[in-house]
């Protein structure tokens, strides 16, 4: 199979652990988001494999409450991860946005019972975030957590599995969340972290979904989706193409083979560039759809993914 499609890159969102996320254009007037993962993390064969056979399972499993990624791509020394949606707003964004001042009731305690959900269906297909903080967690336009580069810093690392390591890092988003919550909720989100913080991020967010649930912005978030418009600024006017390139897809760094050894079929992509934009490319397969938001993690149900998860 060949196919050629064409993505532009429209702007940076944010500079983070392991990269640089930008926006990109679709020829049908869509958006996906794409992370630049920084080359020198990985220039090393070995490193490139450990996050493609993340991204594998990842897209495997396609865990609720994390944003979807669609490919990985490398092009010379450079490797991009390619996600349905773009991840923005973030925590960070809101957080900073609010200027400290509190979050609708209820609000505070919702996100944090999302991002305790979408961990633990992470640990239940064996995989685990490994770098969880405010500009890793982003807000769909419903006004819901979901997670961004899940597994990518431990696998560039070698890291092991360390479910502890993610409970201590939601523990420190509770309280971080609890600074800008009404005392009663606040309250609620400390204790749940101080379990946390002990290694039990189920019996944590169980106590707090219980003690939260009847909080006015906690389930439904509507209060709080309503802000979340102002945090993003319109995107500048698409930077024009004047020169373009191809790449061939690769399912693992060779170019041809997929991280679980399976063949997969080549597809040639046209890569685009603009003027004032780094000698930066983009690629990936054919089809791309561009999800016009991300939805929601499943709201329903989440009191029972709760207590089922041990």
């Amino acid at each position: 199979m060949q196919t050629n499609t064409e993505l532009w890159l429209d702007r940076t969102l944010r500079t983070g652990a392991v990269g640089t996320w930008w926006s990109a254009g679709t020829p049908g007037g869509g958006t996906l988001g794409m992370l630049q993962l920084e080359p020198d993390l990985v220039a090393q064969e070995a490193a490139r494999q450990r996050v493609a056979a993340v991204v594998a399972k990842l897209r495997a499993a396609n865990p609720p409450g994390v944003v979807r990624t669609t490919e990985l791509v490398y092009e010379t020394r450079r490797a991009w991860l390619v996600v349905a949606t773009v991840p923005k707003p973030t925590l960070a964004d809101l957080l900073a946005g609010h200027g400290g001042s509190p979050l609708p009731t209820g609000a505070a305690a919702g996100l944090a019972v999302d991002i305790a959900t979408a961990l633990r269906e992470l640990h239940a297909v064996g995989l685990t975030h490994g770098d969880l903080a405010a500009d890793t967690v982003v807000l769909t336009g419903a006004g819901a957590a979901a997670l961004t580069e899940v597994g990518v810093l431990a696998a560039i690392q070698d890291a092991p599995a360390d479910v502890t390591r993610d409970a201590r890092a939601w523990a420190a988003l509770a309280r971080t969340l609890a600074a800008v919550a009404g005392a009663e909720e606040s309250g609620l989100l400390v204790a749940a972290a101080t379990t946390a913080e002990s290694g039990d991020l189920t019996a944590a967010a169980r106590r707090l979904a219980l003690a939260a649930a009847s909080l006015p912005d906690f389930e439904t978030r509507d209060a709080l989706a309503a802000s979340l418009p102002a945090l993003d600024q319109a995107a500048p006017p698409r930077i024009p193409a004047q020169r373009e390139s191809t790449v061939d897809r690769i399912g693992g760094p060779d170019g041809t083979v997929a991280p679980t050894g399976e063949a997969e079929p080549t597809v040639t992509v046209r890569l685009r560039f603009g003027p004032g934009v780094p000698d930066q490319v983009l690629a990936s397969t054919s089809p791309v759809t561009a999800a016009k938001d991300e939805p929601a993690p499943p709201r329903r149900g989440w009191l029972r993914r709760l207590f089922s998860r041990r």
